[in-house]
């Protein structure tokens, strides 16, 4: 996709945000719970129609709602028994967006989400019909897009507990609203080709980075793909040279919600082993560190062309706040994993997370981090780093923490 075209797609993706932000404050008038045939039926009555987006959270179980920011009127909640819903909490969730909070004492699933026009003397409404999770079919389904609510200030709602059903009439044709996806994780196996990577030597035979990421980076889409809650897909699969701003731009063109770009490093000491995780940074957290950013990235110079003449291109399109967000996810991706590495048993530097310019890691929309997995100049580590069950360790590890990330974080379509 020539880089025009790239910042065509965030400026336009900018321009259609700005309508649901730019909107008057709207009221929520009345929120009431009751039954629609064998589903729960959620209807928020508003002062005027909105766009907004719906979907589930874990650990604990949650359904959420987002809309321009509103104001909340709603004294009491009526018909709550029976919803599964156990609290109601809503609040200011960025500067321009709420956020309702509906706890639940079970996973739940969404059915159907949709919007009404005001009519016969009606306010607009939204419509949600939901229902708890029956068996693991319906689990990898209920998975869609999730969002942070940490920051969400917390009012508390009183409630009744009245047993009443109320009765719903049927409803106009649905506006199509958009469903809900698995989220995209692109992978990346560094090197490849022509470009092996770093080499070094076990106890018994010559480790190169390029087949230790590879394999790595299967056994991990393998288990991402498994848990039913993501669509795993891998930049290379095969062995072959891919420059490293096409990885960046096959991310993209995939619509990658998370980048995760594996290697192996190799250091002068053969002593130094352990994982490390690597986030975006204009400057290095060490010495030792930029010299791994500028040896990664001049691996494009095999293919003939020099990595800085794209720099700035990539550069005019990094807007601020969608740049900032999405730098900060990445770091706190990056953090889970190492936690998870320390969880897990993967052993890692004394300090794990880092910052350098890789070239891999600056999509501009995309959270992106790169894994390196061990030293292949540790003949110890390259030996482990070879052997199927550790391999199989570091994807457990790594698997975990993209569970974490994703159980507290929402990507924006």
């Amino acid at each position: 996709m020539p880089n025009r075209h790239i910042l065509f797609k965030t400026l336009l993706t900018v321009l259609l945000l700005m309508p649901f932000y730019a909107q008057a404050e709207i009221s929520v008038d009345d929120l009431r719970f009751g039954l629609h045939g064998e589903k729960n039926r959620l209807v928020l009555e508003l002062s005027e129609e909105t766009p907004f987006k719906v979907f589930t959270l874990s650990s604990p179980n949650r359904l959420v709602i987002d809309t321009p920011r509103f104001k909340w009127r709603p004294s009491k909640i009526d018909n709550i028994n029976g919803s599964y819903i156990t609290g109601i909490r809503q609040g200011i969730y960025q500067s321009n967006a709420s956020r309702i909070v509906l706890d639940s004492d079970r996973p739940l699933q969404i059915y159907n989400a949709y919007s009404l026009a005001a009519s016969n003397g009606t306010k607009p409404r939204l419509v949600i019909d939901y229902g708890r999770i029956i068996d693991a079919k319906d689990a990898a389904k209920s998975f869609g897009t999730f969002n942070p609510d940490n920051s969400l200030p917390i009012t508390t709602v009183k409630t009744t507990t009245t047993t009443t059903t109320i009765t719903t009439t049927p409803v106009p044709a649905k506006t199509p609203v958009q469903k809900l996806r698995k989220p995209i994780i692109i992978i990346d196996p560094g090197h490849g080709g022509e470009d092996p990577g770093a080499i070094g030597k076990s106890h018994s035979h010559s480790v190169r980075e390029k087949d230790i990421t590879i394999s790595l980076a299967r056994r991990l889409k393998d288990r991402l793909n498994a848990t039913g809650r993501y669509d795993a897909r891998m930049t290379r699969d095969n062995d072959r040279f891919i420059k490293l701003y096409d990885r960046v731009k096959i991310a993209r063109r995939l619509s990658g919600d998370l980048f995760i770009s594996i290697h192996a490093d190799s250091i002068g000491r053969s002593n130094v082993h352990g994982a490390s995780i690597y986030t975006l940074s204009d400057t290095a957290s060490d010495a030792e560190t930029a010299k791994l950013a500028a040896r990664e990235n001049k691996a494009d110079l095999i293919g003939g062309i020099d990595l800085g003449t794209e720099d700035k291109e990539v550069a005019d399109i990094l807007i601020d706040l969608v740049r900032r967000d999405t730098m900060n996810q990445s770091k706190f991706f990056a953090n889970t994993v190492v936690s998870s590495f320390n969880r897990n048993g993967v052993t890692t530097l004394e300090r794990p997370h880092r910052y350098a310019g890789f070239a891999v890691l600056k999509a501009p929309d995309i959270p992106s981090v790169l894994i390196e997995s061990g030293f292949v100049s540790n003949p110890n580590e390259a030996a482990l780093l070879s052997r199927a069950d550790y391999q199989d360790k570091i994807a457990k590890a790594v698997q975990l923490g993209v569970d974490e990330y994703f159980t507290k974080l929402a990507l924006s379509q």
